[in-house]
């Protein structure tokens, strides 16, 4: 089978981490694997294997970009067109439609992430024709059941490489020097969304029973903020920001950490939550239905991330009370076992087949 993934950038974020699980596990089943795609960044994912086509664009209202897609899925001859993020998804999902192309639109977040903005509104219009939507929440499944309530719709889940995680030592990144502080980390984008300005006040808190460090390693358009945040509420010597990491990097840390925190206020599948599972590093979750999807309080801490007392108070418990803590991190590693790489991209070969069928 030839497959057209077709992707704004290849940037290391989540959606194109999954990207690239997945397109290697498909080659590893012998599909021929292509990838569209404008920008990449020095955090660039592996693409080893893969056949990659670079796409060039003025604007994210470029039209030569449309017709550059239209002639690459007429030189390739996909047999099926699979979109991810949304500049993808529209002008993926219109030249699926003009070339006749199967269309599968991946859908990784959740009804909160999208206003009623006239892209949005038009991505839905386009996801009409596709010949499946894939979310990786049912929070997404119930997004598109509403927005698209014809439309063919599958959950699967991210897949998670437990057996490199596995692999990887505990070595921490270049430059970071340890403390006998106990490590509470976040990895992930530094914007609104994300709630680190709440993880400091939790800290603010926090500290004043117990010394501790927060460790953030990821970077985004909130980071000028977020280090006057750290500057006024007096945190310059318990935060570290350490932008964005390997994976290996990242997987060393938080088999390090004391803590894995995300206080995300809505989530899809998220990558680094699941991540932290198979590190065995006990985690503290907000608690949204995302975050509910994957774990139970046999196997995390969760709090309101807007109650700043209750999120400080689950930190000194998950620091305190340690054995409970590796107990919960054992459930955990349990738990994310069946997110495997082979299993996601087994359920999407499926999806193909029955699409072409």
């Amino acid at each position: 089978m030839r497959i057209l993934h077709l992707l704004p950038h290849l940037s290391g974020g989540g959606a194109e981490r999954q990207f690239c699980y997945l397109s290697k596990e498909q080659t590893k089943i012998g599909h021929e694997v292509h990838v569209g795609h404008l920008k990449t960044a020095a955090n660039n994912p592996n693409t080893h294997g893969i056949t990659l086509h670079s796409l060039t664009s003025i604007s994210n209202y470029d039209p030569f970009l449309l017709l550059q897609i239209i002639c690459l899925i007429r030189r390739i001859k996909p047999d099926i067109i699979q979109t991810w993020i949304l500049q993808m998804h529209i002008l993926g999902g219109i030249a699926a439609k003009l070339t006749s192309t199967p269309l599968i639109l991946r859908e990784s977040s959740t009804e909160e992430a999208y206003s009623r903005t006239w892209k949005n509104r038009f991505r839905v219009w386009v996801a009409s024709w596709a010949s499946a939507i894939v979310s990786n929440s049912k929070g997404g499944g119930e997004y598109w059941k509403n927005e698209a309530p014809k439309a063919e719709r599958h959950i699967i889940y991210n897949g998670v490489p437990l057996d490199r995680i596995d692999r990887c030592g505990t070595v921490v990144p270049t430059g970071f020097s340890m403390s006998e502080a106990p490590i509470i980390l976040f990895v992930g984008r530094l914007i609104e969304t994300k709630n680190v300005a709440l993880l400091f006040k939790a800290l603010r808190t926090a500290s004043k029973a117990q010394k501790i460090q927060v460790v953030l390693a990821g970077d985004g358009l909130g980071r000028n903020e977020l280090e006057l945040c750290m500057k006024e509420y007096g945190l310059e010597a318990d935060v570290r920001f350490l932008g964005f990491l390997s994976e290996s990097s990242i997987w060393g840390l938080m088999k390090t950490a004391n803590l894995f925190i995300s206080l995300s206020a809505y989530e899809g599948c998220p990558n680094t939550v699941l991540e932290a599972m198979a590190s065995g590093c006990p985690v503290i979750v907000s608690d949204i239905p995302a975050h509910r999807e994957l774990l139970d309080e046999s196997s995390a801490l969760f709090v309101d991330p807007w109650d700043t007392p209750q999120t400080a108070n689950a930190i000194l418990y998950g620091l305190l009370n340690k054995k409970e803590s590796k107990g919960r991190a054992l459930v955990a590693r349990c738990q994310v076992e069946k997110y495997t790489l082979e299993k996601m991209a087994t359920e999407y070969e499926r999806i193909y087949k029955s699409t072409l069928a």
